[in-house]
């Protein structure tokens, strides 16, 4: 469709960036609660959780995108696009921002499958939905076989459709088939003892997440301080980055579930045979991320000129180096994921993960970053060197909580 819908795109899916991490927190509050109830078997307290969850994630969807629904155009505007994407995405925007409550109510649904030991379901289900939207956009987007050809449009409108497809039959088969599963109405008994626990677990880790947001988009403020270049390499690192990282997603919610269901029933040491099982998995997956990044560091100079043709020479070295940078540090990035965002809140110790990353971004990370950059003058390289020393110092902090074991505390509401 060209550069301007590419950019719509781009702008409409950044924004929508937040949203995203609010609704991942409310999925890793409910997940914790339902992980420990389960563990005790106590399948009412699990279907009143669930329930209080899919409300408040219902609330918080609809309350979220309200705004993005029906002011598009001055949003857009106000984050800096010009009129051309303006019209373009502002359609685009309202239809993606209309699927948010689905989303969010999808992203509770399949933490609570997960908290009770099925990740099976929800992986079919979600994969169904995404292989769905991709045919349906094509189809709309390009208006092949008597669709209609509404270009960027179709492709909110398959986002839309897609993700009410996916709510509805993850939330059906939750209730339909899940033994001991039953819908509990949030009447104001539930809410009152379901409720306040859930929100002290949840908004430290919503808290967390929104500041995670708001550095990464700072570090990349700084890059574009340096140069162009300087930013162009930081989007090439990030993205074969994001290659690999991935891949160890799924060690987080794990915890969650195996870890929070040995708490719930007081069994702190299986808790912590449990918690350790995982962690020394996310180290050997650290270890072969690096090994993987640094293979394909040297790779990247013979795939640039097919990946990036027009990119010079000077952004190549950058991101060749910064890869490397990035490499060094892959097995403390994703103990950070693991204990931060698994293993510590299965315990419900949410306000220290919210803790060890203001100190580790804001105290640390950011502040080196402005000075190296742009005060010394060290360049794009220093940035990396200051992200990289961000993961080192939060890895220290988070494994020394786990050590401490304070985090081992059983939820109840």
């Amino acid at each position: 469709m060209g550069a301007s819908a590419v950019a719509a795109v781009g702008l409409s899916n950044n924004l929508s960036f937040i949203l995203t991490l609010l609704y991942a927190a409310v999925g890793t509050g409910s997940g914790a609660f339902i992980a420990q109830a389960y563990g005790r078997q106590d399948m009412d307290e699990v279907s009143k959780i669930a329930a209080v969850g899919h409300t408040a994630a219902a609330v918080l969807g609809i309350c979220s995108s309200l705004p993005l629904i029906l002011f598009p155009s001055p949003i857009l505007r106000f984050l800096g696009a010009q009129e051309e994407l303006v019209k373009t995405g502002a359609v685009y925007l309202q239809l993606f921002a209309a699927s948010a409550p689905l989303t969010v109510i999808s992203a509770v649904t399949t933490a609570t499958f997960r908290s009770m030991s099925d990740s099976r379901t929800p992986m079919i289900i979600t994969m169904g939905s995404v292989c769905f939207n991709t045919v349906l956009a094509l189809l709309l987007v390009l208006g092949i076989g008597g669709f209609p050809q509404l270009r960027v449009a179709g492709a909110g409108l398959a986002t839309l459709i897609a993700q009410g497809v996916r709510a509805v039959v993850l939330v059906s088969v939750l209730y339909s088939f899940k033994q001991g599963m039953r819908w509990c109405w949030p009447v104001t008994s539930i809410v009152t003892q379901i409720g306040p626990p859930l929100f002290k677990i949840t908004y430290p880790i919503a808290l967390s997440e929104m500041l995670w947001g708001t550095s990464a988009f700072v570090y990349v403020i700084v890059f574009t301080r340096i140069s162009t270049e300087a930013l162009a390499s930081s989007q090439i690192v990030t993205t074969v980055e994001n290659l690999f990282i991935v891949a160890a997603s799924g060690l987080a919610p794990a915890a969650v579930a195996v870890v929070g269901q040995a708490l719930g029933v007081d069994d702190t040491h299986i808790a912590q045979l449990q918690a350790r099982r995982v962690l020394y998995a996310g180290i050997a997956a650290g270890l072969v991320f690096t090994a993987a990044l640094v293979c394909v560091s040297f790779l990247l100079p013979m795939l640039y000129p097919i990946l990036y043709p027009r990119v010079d020479k000077q952004v190549l070295t950058l991101g060749f180096w910064g890869t490397i940078v990035m490499a060094a540090v892959q097995p403390a990035k994703v103990i950070n994921s693991v204990l931060g965002t698994g293993i510590l809140p299965s315990g419900g110790d949410t306000k220290f993960v919210l803790f060890s990353h203001i100190i580790t971004s804001y105290a640390a990370g950011l502040p080196v970053a402005a000075l190296v950059a742009l005060v010394l003058r060290w360049g794009a390289i220093s940035v990396f060197g200051s992200r990289a020393l961000e993961e080192l110092l939060k890895s220290v902090v988070l494994f020394w909580r786990y050590r401490t074991r304070l985090w081992q505390r059983k939820l109840s509401t």
